[in-house]
């Protein structure tokens, strides 16, 4: 079973769009927790950062362990993601970029006969490495969604305030004239 060139394509470049998403949205944006159970943009980057490094580890196992077994990733108890928490976006986006290219190399350089090795995740089953490859990218296409709504919200929070300060300084000055 060989990697598809459609996937391959979108594991190469799918994280890049996290820096579209972030044009204009200034440090408060990404920092802010719209409700208090939420979480951030930049959680959701660091987040995504860290899920790489499970992904990788998850490869690796595949590759060297006789069809390994996977619970689903839980972040609230990876003592990790603290960690990338505590990180600037900007270096978290560096970081993803960074592991990424290491996965690429690592995926484009499998043998052949590696990508039909098997491991079983608990909720999904058996699957190659092929099939992991989308799941990553169906799972890592979910966040970047989470990020958009959130750039989405933000956006229309500010022009709601921005409209909102352009009507209060209107009835000020029709009240100086009146």
């Amino acid at each position: 079973m060989v990697i598809q060139d459609h996937a391959l394509n979108r594991f190469i470049s799918q994280h890049k769009v996290i820096k579209f998403h972030l044009e204009g949205i200034p440090p408060e944006g990404i920092y802010k927790r719209f409700e208090p159970e939420q979480v951030s943009i930049h959680e959701i980057i660091a987040y995504l950062c860290r899920y790489q490094y499970v992904f990788l580890n998850r490869i690796n196992s595949i590759c060297s362990d006789l069809n390994p077994s996977f619970a689903p990733y839980q972040a609230d108890i990876d003592p990790q993601l603290p960690f990338m928490i505590s990180k600037r976006t900007g270096s978290l986006l560096h970081e993803i970029n960074r592991m990424r290219e290491n996965l690429v190399r690592l995926v484009k350089e499998l043998p052949e006969n590696y990508t039909s090795r098997m491991g079983t995740h608990t909720i999904l089953g058996k699957m190659n490495i092929p099939q992991w490859l989308d799941f990553f990218l169906l799972h890592e296409s979910l966040q970047h969604f989470k990020i958009f709504k959130l750039t989405r919200r933000f956006w229309n929070e500010e022009m709601k305030s921005g409209q909102l300060t352009r009507i209060v300084t209107l009835e000020s000055k029709i009240e100086e004239i009146a």
